[in-house]
């Protein structure tokens, strides 16, 4: 088809009836090239009113008729998706209560403020088939998921010719934002895929820029909480850890409060908590100054070696939640690197004894001061 197809006119169009329609659709198998485009340009003029002629059109025996049916309701909705994208775009306040698919379930995630119409904007964008189809058609939604999420990750990690694609934020959003969908359960390989999206530039601006209150970070805290795999929910916390996000915090403590999680994934969650959380969370540390389980071995710089266990790390936190130093409670870290206070490991003693010590230390301090202090 030429170009002239391609472009729907500034002037609105002459409506035709049905039947002037279904008859443009017969020209487009005409004998006249220049009857046949034409016609498809009449038709594309119409807009969504020519769909039923041309789904019709797409049953004709005549190939070129087909052909041209096919290519114009697919040119249709593109010209459909990009005139609605522009008018959602230009509702900046949602005044005119101008929507796209998926924009619903977005809005009751993220909130409905400019920053969250900007972000759906780029999201529906980026991939308009992906969200249409995903919220009209559940049946289908994991496996465009999972090819979307498939064909991102490669652009990544597999490129072609040798350049690296750097994703832009619609896209990533897109494929988290249709991987929240209510009961969507992906295959394992999938979420990792969209997990590894997570350490893109944009991604990390995104969450960066928003200081909280950003929608991508709304939308990212949906993703994590949906999250069993405790792989997954390690990185996810360390994610959190290493970008201040605040939205990391529900799912540090569920991963705290469950029986069966991981030992290193448990005491991951600990550092969280006592880097960001509030007194409220104290209680929940305080129920694992127990619990003798070695997280692992250290060796510090000075060659000093020794065992952390699960109530080290919850003790460690809880020292520095109420403004405590770590040094007088005898961790073995202190007098090396106190940068190391946020990683399980390196949280223990290097003998029992001093362990039981600093044990004691805090039942002194917190029969006085029954309500540890938040961390400013």
């Amino acid at each position: 088809m030429t170009a002239s197809m391609m472009a729907v006119g500034a002037d609105k169009p002459v409506e035709l009836n049905e039947l002037q329609i279904r008859e443009l659709v017969r020209q487009l198998g005409s004998d006249s090239f220049v009857a046949r485009e034409q016609a498809g340009e009449m038709i594309l003029r119409q807009g969504r009113r020519s769909m039923p002629a041309l789904e019709n059109g797409l049953t004709n025996p005549d190939y070129e008729v087909v052909r041209r049916s096919r290519i114009l309701i697919s040119l249709i909705n593109e010209v459909e998706k990009k005139t609605r994208l522009q008018a959602f775009l230009e509702d900046a306040d949602g005044s005119k209560n101008t929507v796209l698919p998926g924009w619903d379930r977005f809005e009751k995630l993220v909130g409905k403020g400019p920053a969250s119409r900007t972000l759906y904007g780029q999201i529906y964008k980026s991939d308009p088939g992906l969200m249409d189809d995903v919220e009209s058609d559940k049946s289908i939604g994991k496996s465009l998921i999972s090819e979307k999420a498939q064909w991102l990750h490669n652009s990544i990690f597999s490129p072609v010719a040798g350049k690296t694609a750097n994703l832009e934020i619609g896209e990533i959003g897109a494929v988290l934002f249709a991987a929240t969908s209510p009961d969507m359960e992906l295959p394992q390989e999938v979420v990792n895929n969209i997990t590894n999206l997570l350490y893109q530039p944009s991604a990390r601006d995104a969450i960066s820029a928003s200081k909280g209150t950003g929608p991508f970070r709304k939308l990212l805290a949906t993703w994590m909480l949906k999250q069993t795999d405790p792989n997954i929910i390690s990185q996810h916390l360390h994610l959190s850890q290493n970008m201040n996000m605040t939205e990391g915090l529900e799912l540090a403590r569920r991963a705290a409060s469950e029986k069966s999680m991981p030992v290193y994934t448990k005491t991951l969650a600990f550092t969280l908590i006592g880097k960001m959380g509030t007194a409220e969370d104290t209680g929940l540390l305080r129920n694992h100054l127990s619990d003798e389980t070695v997280v692992g071995n250290f060796q510090l710089p000075n060659q000093q070696k020794g065992t952390t266990q699960v109530r080290d790390v919850a003790l460690a936190m809880l020292v520095h939640m109420s403004g405590q130093s770590h040094k007088d409670y005898g961790f073995s870290f202190a007098n090396q690197n106190q940068a190391l206070f946020f990683n399980p490991y390196m949280l223990g003693f290097t003998n029992q004894e001093n362990r039981n010590l600093a044990l004691k230390k805090w039942d002194t301090y917190f029969t006085t001061k029954p309500m540890a202090k938040s961390k400013s």
